[in-house]
């Protein structure tokens, strides 16, 4: 029997705790700790489905989660609903907003556009040191934005990451990537229809090689058309990145690669 439609969760996590969003035996991750409050929640066994497929130490502030709906389930609009599976769930995880949509709606394969950002520091954060990663000695900003202008388009990124599924595509649509300079605070904001494992964070080293001086800017282009990933930098540290946001088609259509 179809669901009769699906339960789509907007959800905010430090993820420092945590050993990413995917589920993992014996490990602590988003997922494993949405389905054991949505479980309790609901009164079900339930699996949820994650927009992205965030690294362990990973943030977000926009993931999106969905779950299909059964008979039976809470009303949206019940005033408790959303207060209870908060009070359930762990405090690094919160629930921002629920929704019901259409049966056809899955968070990851409905989904058109991710953006994510990288939050870099010149000198020591303590606020903020969990979302944000200090970037020891001098670099250039002005290199690391030209730098970063290389990288958008519609291509084989195979050489700044993995696919998320053995044998999947490395071909990605890179829409934007771009610094934004506030000062001590650079923040990598970064926009794509999908991601490979780790391509943010390896991006971002890739680009801090230039900004350091220990590359040209031209290697950018040469790096991409290797589609050689042992000629990237190690990934940077995983606590500077978060999820953002998520953007959906309106119909059950087959996304574009």
């Amino acid at each position: 029997m179809n669901a009769p439609f699906t339960w789509k969760f907007v959800v905010e996590y430090d993820g420092t705790d945590f050993s990413g969003w995917q589920w993992q035996t014996g490990r602590r991750t988003v997922q494993l700790e949405m389905e054991r409050g949505l479980g309790i929640a609901l009164g079900r066994a339930v699996r949820v489905a994650g927009a992205g497929r965030t690294d362990a130490g990973v943030h977000a502030t926009g993931q999106v989660a969905t779950l299909a709906g059964a008979e039976g389930d809470p009303a949206i609009d019940a005033p408790e609903f959303l207060y209870r599976l908060n009070s359930i769930l762990a405090d690094d995880v919160s629930i921002r907003a629920v929704s019901r949509e259409p049966p056809w709606f899955h968070a990851r394969f409905s989904a058109v556009r991710r953006h994510y950002l990288y939050r870099m520091c010149r000198t020591k954060p303590a606020i903020e040191r969990r979302n944000t990663v200090r970037v020891r000695g001098p670099f250039d900003a002005g290199l690391l934005a030209e730098a970063a202008a290389r990288l958008p388009g519609h291509r084989d990124y195979s050489a700044l990451g993995m696919p998320t599924d053995k044998g999947g595509s490395t071909l990605c649509r890179l829409e934007t990537v771009r610094v934004v300079d506030h000062g001590d605070l650079l923040i990598l904001e970064v926009s794509a229809n999908r991601f490979l494992r780790k391509m943010v964070r390896t991006m971002t080293g890739a680009l801090l090689e230039v900004a350091r001086r220990k590359r040209p800017v031209e290697w950018i282009d040469e790096l991409l058309e290797s589609r050689d990933r042992k000629q990237s930098p190690a990934p940077v540290a995983a606590r500077g990145l978060t999820l953002v946001g998520v953007e959906f088609r309106e119909s059950p259509s087959k996304p574009e690669e």
